[in-house]
């Protein structure tokens, strides 16, 4: 599996986020994004397609959905974009 250096930001991003507002939000927020990860390493065809080849987990407790693609050799973590954002967001990342 690969995460994107735009999503890993993205994670970044977020952990900074709550940190600010709870050390336990932060962790808590961590914890839930390897959850996903792992579920997307597991059995990356379980999730939904949303557009093209780009599927999507909504994560669990937190408004952020993980989009990734699938490969022949690799799964490729694309985002991890708030709910609230515009779908041209994860959109832009649905091409080759």
């Amino acid at each position: 599996m690969v995460v994107r250096a735009q999503a890993r930001a993205e994670i970044d991003d977020a952990f900074e986020w709550y940190r600010e507002r709870s050390p336990q939000a932060a962790a808590d927020f961590l914890a839930v994004v390897d959850d996903a990860l792992r579920e997307i390493a597991e059995d990356p065809e379980r999730f939904p397609v949303v557009h093209g080849r780009l599927r999507r987990i909504v994560l669990r407790r937190f408004p952020y959905a993980v989009y990734y693609k699938i490969f022949p050799r690799t799964v490729s973590i694309v985002g991890v974009i708030h709910g609230h954002r515009h779908p041209d967001t994860w959109l832009s990342r649905a091409g080759p």
